[in-house]
């Protein structure tokens, strides 16, 4: 069994892929959607989802997104990954880049009140961060796939 995660831009694009999922004979019992964030995160690390990833997902629901879960047995991953990418799924790692530099954008123009020097240098350094965030992690795309149930460490 594997567990395919992918983020949408709208709950209507994700309901679009959902029911192609269906007509392609994928169980509804097995796809789930997702578009507040109460209870993503440790949802999704049961699921065997990394804790970056999770939060990842749950700060694209807190932007107005949806994320689709399909629990589905390895033969029918393909299908599935498929009709994900066609109905127009979001790449993860492009949005943590925009989001880390929207960030740095509304730091530089918090800073411009106080100091023009500081703002200026951080809005010019902004893009740079943001590319060094993203060439240091290794790349997944628009679609994540875990095998079996991740397991977290109990805590006391």
């Amino acid at each position: 069994m594997k567990t395919v995660t992918s983020l949408f831009q709208s709950e209507q694009h994700a309901a679009a892929a959902v029911s192609h999922l269906e007509q392609a004979g994928i169980r509804r019992a097995g796809i789930d959607t997702w578009s507040t964030p109460h209870n993503l995160a440790p949802l999704l690390e049961d699921e065997g989802v990394s804790r970056s990833d999770a939060n990842a997902y749950v700060e694209g629901v807190i932007r107005g997104g949806t994320l689709v879960i399909v629990r589905c047995p390895d033969d029918e991953v393909d299908t599935a990954v498929r009709i994900l990418d066609r109905e127009g799924v979001l790449d993860l790692d492009e949005q943590q880049t925009l989001w880390r530099f929207e960030g740095c954008q509304k730091d530089a123009a918090a800073k411009l009140a106080g100091s023009p020097h500081e703002a200026s240098r951080s809005a010019r350094s902004a893009p740079d961060m943001a590319a060094t965030n993203q060439a240091d992690k290794v790349g997944h795309g628009r679609i994540r796939i875990q095998s079996g149930t991740g397991e977290r460490p109990v805590q006391n």
